[in-house]
């Protein structure tokens, strides 16, 4: 019988303290928040050379932070950071004339939080319908770094890059065509289009999207672009496609805004200091700048390891994504540990009814079928022809306030990014793309620490604005937005043959001897163990985490080698929706299994949502009876 010892964490701080007492509360902690990764010890030393402090400061993992601070660092410096720059009165005066924007954070040590923004002051456009696409050229993007310091919101470093123009391309097929004529003949988006320039982005295909009451692969949908003097706003359209040759716009709306606190408006609605730090403080060396922007606005790619290595007790060997993610397969200490592990999916959707205490698939899809309860819903996948760029690279974390040594493989997606780098997105032609770090992070005392990073902003603003209430609304605020991101692995401890499966449900040690979908609670945990060896991997259910643990399935999307890959089978696509609906009864003990992590992104508990807050879903698996 497995033994009975267990962490028990608190409840997560983010669903007290940000939700009963909302944004402001948390803004005025600035000791305990601005500096919460730092020890006292730390923290009361003398401060370093300030040319040192820079040099010296790194990427921060999950455990450089005290319980749910990282969470709550990403969900409030991040805007704080971006207030902090514009105050500085040259960057001010270069980010007010932008027309969009985009931004990037990355907390360090040393106090520091590493920020950056960028934009262009118009788009033009060339192009349209006749030419079967459009060549967009942001002009004048520039973008600015800076390292503010997190306990007195002070820039430490300046650097502004000089403006340069940049260009892509959206070429369609003639069916992809029909329905951007279907959409621009529609009298509204004819006015919309009346004095501005536009163009047409396919966010996603149909085969991974719902609408309304519509099953998974009817409804796709379309956004215009539409340039004004001083402004960019878009259409947004959804087009029933089940007739290709005669697509139907069904549904319409109109954005003027992509995200809640669009940088230019910060800036022209902040009073700038008198004086620039420009020249008089360093510039952002390249390493201390976020991944995303580090290359004057582009992704840097450098720290990409070998597709095999090994570090920190552990043997990874790794894929570039297909349609999953990248693909992990990781030894520790020369013993399995899991055979393959892919982010399977990051469900997104808007304006469902209120949550009533169901687990997410009875919120999300209560009839369970692949129909969603709400306005509309994407099953992202994580590839690089459709969601770029993949794969970013290796952050090494030392030995360092009492944790030991360890690595982070963090990748990059945003949706609708068609294999160009996010070109678009980076330039702030930002509206419905998702923008999300999926990171993994190792520890040599064998921890794994899945993350899912949300910048957004995707519909937000327009879910907000626009969506009235479902049919089944009965008087409580409908939720805007909700994330969810799948994450699954074929778990080996010490055997790639079958393993046996405990539930600790915070009282006893349970063995199921079915496949399940277990609703964490704090106190639970879940144990994979080798029948015939000392190897274990616990599975703590905390975080508000939701399990399936299911045999591998050759019938079934999943991680293994054997089982469907996402959209290369459309009709195993078409009916796929939750992994809960792959619980069905079938043995698990001693069997290879199958781990769903579901995670969740609950946007509304964040105080600053929609591209200025980034937010955090996190899970964490532990490795035991590994010999060194």
């Amino acid at each position: 019988m497995p033994d009975d010892s267990m962490r028990h964490g608190s409840e997560w701080y983010r669903r007290g303290v940000m939700k009963a007492a909302g944004g402001a509360t948390v803004l005025g902690l600035q000791t305990g928040v601005a500096g919460a990764q730092e020890s006292e010890t730390e923290s009361s030393q003398e401060a370093p050379d300030a040319t040192d402090r820079i040099s010296g400061a790194e990427r921060l993992s999950v455990r450089d932070f005290h319980e749910e601070n990282y969470e709550i660092t990403h969900i409030h410096r991040r805007k704080e950071a971006v207030e902090t720059l514009l105050k500085d009165p040259e960057a001010n005066s270069v980010a007010r004339e932008w027309i969009a924007n985009f931004v990037g954070y990355e907390p360090l040590s040393n106090h520091l939080d590493a920020i950056s923004i960028q934009g262009p002051t118009d788009y033009t456009v060339e192009g349209g319908l006749d030419q079967g696409g459009w060549e967009i050229t942001a002009r004048n993007r520039q973008t600015i770094f800076g390292l503010v310091d997190r306990q007195h919101n002070e820039l430490v470093a300046l650097h502004i890059s000089d403006p340069i123009d940049v260009s892509w391309q959206e070429e369609y097929s003639q069916e992809e065509l029909q329905r951007v004529r279907v959409m621009r003949e529609h009298p509204d988006v004819q006015d919309f289009a009346q004095d501005r320039d536009t163009w047409a982005v396919f966010k996603v295909a149909e085969e991974i999207f719902a609408w309304k009451d519509r099953p998974h692969g009817e409804v796709s949908s379309l956004i215009f672009y539409g340039v004004g003097d001083d402004e960019v706003s878009v259409a947004v359209g959804y087009l029933d496609v089940t007739d290709s040759e005669n697509p139907e716009l069904v549904d319409l709306h109109f954005v003027e805004d992509f995200v809640r606190y669009p940088v230019q408006k910060m800036a022209r609605q902040i009073s700038p200091a008198d004086q620039t730090v420009l020249g008089e403080v360093p510039a952002v060396p390249l390493e201390q700048r976020p991944l995303k922007t580090a290359e004057d606005g582009f992704h840097r790619f450098d720290l990409l390891p070998e597709e095999s290595f090994e570090q920190d007790n552990w043997q990874i060997e790794w894929e570039p994504p297909e349609t999953m993610g990248v693909t992990f397969y990781g030894d520790y200490n020369g013993t399995p540990v899991f055979r393959t592990m892919n982010a399977m999916a990051t469900p997104t959707g808007y304006n469902l009814p209120p949550r009533e205490g169901r687990n997410t698939v009875d919120w999300f899809f209560p009839d369970h079928e692949p129909v969603f309860n709400g306005h509309h819903l994407y099953w992202d996948i994580h590839s690089i022809p459709f969601g770029g760029p993949g794969q970013l690279g290796k952050i090494d974390y030392p030995e360092r306030r009492g944790h030991p040594s360890g690595f982070q493989f963090r990748t990059h997606y945003h949706t609708g990014a068609q294999g160009r780098g996010s070109i678009d997105f980076h330039s702030g032609a930002q509206f419905g793309p998702y923008n999300y770090n999926i990171s993994y992070e190792f520890f040599s005392d064998g921890r794994i620490v899945p993350i899912w990073r949300r910048h957004g902003p995707g519909h937000e603003v327009e879910s907000l604005r626009n969506y009235g209430a479902t049919e089944n609304w009965d008087g409580e605020d409908n939720v805007t937005m909700q994330y969810l991101h799948y994450t699954a692995l074929e778990v080996t401890p010490g055997t790639t043959e079958g393993v046996e499966t405990h539930v600790f449900d915070g009282d006893q040690w349970i063995t199921p001897d079915e496949e399940f979908y277990l609703e964490g609670e704090p106190g639970q945990k879940v144990r994979f163990s080798n029948p015939d060896g000392s190897e274990q991997i616990d599975i703590p259910m905390d975080r508000s985490l939701e399990l399936v643990v299911v045999p591998v399935n050759s019938d079934e999307i999943g991680p293994a080698d054997s089982q469907k890959t996402r959209v290369e089978d459309l009709e195993t696509e078409l009916e796929f929706y939750h992994p809960a609906q792959y619980v069905d009864g079938d043995s698990i003990q001693n069997q290879r299994v199958i781990t769903w992590l579901i995670m969740e992104g609950t946007v509304a508990e964040v105080p600053h949502p929609a591209a200025v807050s980034g937010y955090v879903a996190q899970s964490e698996l532990q490795i035991n009876g590994y010999d060194d």
